[in-house]
């Protein structure tokens, strides 16, 4: 009776052994693993404000004024405006677009032979506002993005001749006054930073500098000396300038990969 029961047992564990055996094996569950670096995929809207160093070289071609050598004068001023792009993100590294527009204020004055107190020869620019559109590349270490950019920029300046003397000083009255006001394309590069400071917002600060294209301004003038005549100026604008601005940007995210 003993052995019958010994064996009864040695039947039931081997069974239940090869049981267990065809049983699957238990799945680990996957760990999830924290990204390497902040993400900034996606689509992102913001706003900037900072400031404008402004180089205006204005060539006098015809003689306008006394003086009519090169004038190169720079100005500083301020900057303002909005921004919007993508990104697309691989692991770390992003690839962009990005366009904004910016109001302006920065404004350079030229007055030639300033010590003739009797009459006012004088050159005014201003730059009022500019734009660009530019791609973006970088690469994100921790929470903070390091990228360069460029691309195309244009730019609204208004130039502004005066020419005025009395005619008890000059013999004759004198009072022109020329102003053009034109839309300038060019081309902006630039570097800057990008911190992630919550989880869809964004602290950036940027530099860029832009290089408009070279224009001239043409106008006729009557000359107020007998015997009556008209005369034709041409002044050479070439125009560039720095920028250095900070700004916020909301990330709606989504160009991650």
């Amino acid at each position: 009776m003993k052995k019958i029961l010994l064996s009864a047992v040695a039947i039931l564990s081997f069974g239940g052994m090869a049981a267990a055996a065809d049983l699957p094996a238990k799945v680990a569950a996957p760990v999830v693993q924290a990204p390497p670096c902040a993400q900034f995929g996606g689509f992102y809207v913001g706003g900037n404000v900072g400031g404008v160093s402004y180089t205006a070289h204005r060539n006098d071609d015809d003689g306008y004024f006394v003086d009519n050598s090169g004038h190169t004068l720079t100005k500083s001023g301020w900057a303002a405006g909005v921004q919007g792009g993508y990104n697309w993100q691989r692991r770390c590294t992003v690839f962009g677009v990005e366009a904004d527009w910016n109001w302006g204020s920065a404004k350079v004055t030229f007055q030639d032979d300033p010590n003739a107190g009797f009459e006012l020869n004088q050159l005014e620019s201003k730059l009022r506002w500019f734009g660009t559109a530019r791609t973006r590349a970088g690469v994100i270490v921790d929470d903070l993005l390091i990228y360069a950019t460029g691309g195309f920029a244009w730019a609204n300046v208004e130039n502004t001749y005066t020419r005025a003397c009395s005619a008890f000083n000059c013999g004759v009255a004198i009072n022109e006054n020329n102003a053009f006001s034109s839309t300038r394309w060019g081309w902006t590069v630039g570097a800057g930073t990008e911190w992630k400071f919550a989880p869809n917002w964004s602290l950036k600060s940027e530099a860029l500098y832009v290089q408009l294209k070279e224009q001239q301004d043409t106008f006729t003038v009557s000359d107020p000396f007998p015997p009556p005549s008209t005369a034709t100026f041409r002044w050479t604008n070439n125009d560039n300038f720095w920028v250095a601005r900070v700004g916020v940007n909301y990330i709606f995210g989504g160009g991650i990969r």
